[in-house]
């Protein structure tokens, strides 16, 4: 909402700010929907599906210990060089990194604001890829950049004129909510193209380490002042709570930022989780990471294979540890299915934020192959009930006007969907599901692997007698659903 009369002079820009969406809202989707947050299944949330490092049997490391450790220290300041936190990225990372070229943050969120922070002035031109994380376009938006948007082909092959106007880059690797990953290869070569022009590349790893860190840019940078690199601790390691991440810059550029950084931006326990990760036996190749990319692919391929044979999802190609779904042919937007979703307790990522609202798009996190298939399983559920939602809308719109206003031989592209002189008065049965066999519905398999149930074979309400009857038996006086039943058991049960 747009706050033209606020009384304090704040930038002109800020006025019509709004706040961003995100996954990962357990509690708030718990309060709306009166479900135990605890017994929630968020797949909306980007963190590691193989559980903490803490929990991973291999790490020997002991999360209590860490954290009764910590809090020996929570009387003093943390160290403002956090010195030590730095030490441990540039040992995880190696290629001759060194702490002079970590700058420590208070997760993702912070170092972009950050960075912006200290480069991006009132009008200044900023592009970042479409689709993309809204934070992007929401933290450039606080400095008043002026927003373009472009797709990672069009980004990687801008015109000089272009690049020379662009004060900064964003470029998400592997992007999000596509998984799209870009190779080394083609990445480093537009970081050198950026540093010619003077444009500030900045590369937001954030998920690289579930995908292929093999293809990261990070060592370039420490020759680069024109890139920063991007990476979170805390979604690599399913440990969101603690709200940790770092940067990887030259020497210079890293030397200003930590000098603009907050003070004390990670607290001690953080920095303490963070720290034990990050020095784990074998660093950013140790066994659990590795066991968690292995984890990944398998599941990935597995989640893309039963989607695909599911009609109305198609899974698009994915590098990392969620998929993009296009539920476009699906009878259910993107909106409907997660709500949907959402009131049994499982959380999907609506992505119409990220296509310009075109709900289209939903976003799937990898989890257990048993939180997979609840999933699966609840697809019928949430579709059964959508019917049934339907059915009473075109029900009532039915009732309002007797009938006059339905679809019919000459509007419906499906007529006769059983027989040739059929009454189209209901296209939705209000008995759904009556379940009632004798009808000629039955059962069937569903393509989740589940049962529906199916009206295909039942013709009694297209029978032109009958679906007047069943319209006058609605339309009288009294509740609409003791007149269903009522219409059931004095219209329907003689025919059977």
């Amino acid at each position: 909402m747009y706050r033209k009369n606020f009384p304090l002079h704040l930038k002109h820009y800020l006025l019509a700010l709004q706040a961003r969406k995100h996954g990962g809202r357990a509690y708030e989707m718990a309060e709306k929907y009166n479900n135990s947050e605890s017994g929630i299944l968020d797949f909306s949330s980007n963190t590691n599906p193989l559980g903490t490092p803490f929990n991973f049997q291999a790490s020997n490391l002991d999360l209590e210990k860490v954290v009764l450790q910590s809090t020996e220290r929570i009387n003093q300041y943390p160290d403002n060089r956090y010195l030590e936190l730095r030490q441990a990225v540039a040992a995880y990372l190696g290629n001759d990194i060194s702490a002079d070229n970590i700058i420590p943050g208070n997760g993702t969120c912070e170092l972009l604001r950050l960075i912006m922070e200290t480069v991006v002035s009132e009008e200044d031109i900023l592009i970042i890829t479409a689709p993309s994380s809204g934070e992007y376009r929401h933290i450039a938006e606080v400095f008043g950049a002026r927003i373009s948007s472009f797709t990672t082909k069009e980004i990687l092959n801008l015109p000089k004129m272009t690049l020379d106007r662009a004060k900064v880059i964003v470029i998400g690797n592997p992007g999000n909510p596509t998984g799209e990953l870009i190779p080394r290869e083609k990445l480093s070569g537009f970081a050198e193209k950026c540093s010619e022009h003077g444009t500030l590349l900045i590369v937001d790893e954030s998920a690289i380490e579930l995908a292929d860190p093999d293809e990261s840019v990070f060592n370039i940078a420490v020759d680069n002042d024109y890139l920063f690199v991007i990476r979170s601790v805390s979604n690599i390691t399913a440990m969101p709570g603690i709200r940790l991440a770092y940067a990887v810059a030259s020497v210079s550029l890293a030397s200003i930022l930590n000098s603009a950084r907050l003070s004390w931006n990670i607290g001690v326990t953080d920095e303490a989780i963070g720290i034990a990760f990050l020095t784990m036996e074998g660093g950013h190749d140790s066994e659990y990471l590795r066991t968690s990319r292995e984890y990944i692919k398998r599941e990935r391929t597995y989640i893309t294979k039963r989607f695909s044979g599911i009609y109305g999802f198609e899974p698009l190609e994915s590098s990392t540890n969620y998929i993009l779904i296009d539920v476009k042919d699906l009878f259910l937007d993107s909106v409907r299915l997660t709500e949907g979703l959402a009131s049994h307790g499982i959380l999907i990522r609506e992505c119409s934020d990220f296509f310009n609202g075109n709900k289209r798009y939903v976003r799937i996190s990898i989890r257990t192959r048993e939180d997979f298939e609840k999933l699966i399983h609840t697809l019928d559920t949430v579709f059964a009930e959508t019917s049934r939602e339907d059915a009473r809308e075109k029900l009532e719109e039915t009732i309002e006007h007797g009938g006059s206003s339905c679809a019919g031989r000459g509007t419906c592209e499906y007529y006769p969907c059983h027989f040739t002189g059929q009454d189209c008065t209901f296209c939705f049965c209000p008995f759904y599901a009556c379940e009632d066999e004798r009808t000629g519905g039955k059962w069937i398999e569903s393509s989740t692997g589940g049962q529906v149930w199916s009206c295909e074979h039942c013709t009694l309400l297209h029978r032109p007698k009958v679906a007047k009857k069943v319209l006058e038996a609605l339309m009288a006086d009294g509740d609409t659903d003791d007149n269903i039943r009522r219409a059931w058991k004095e219209i329907i049960i003689p025919l059977l």
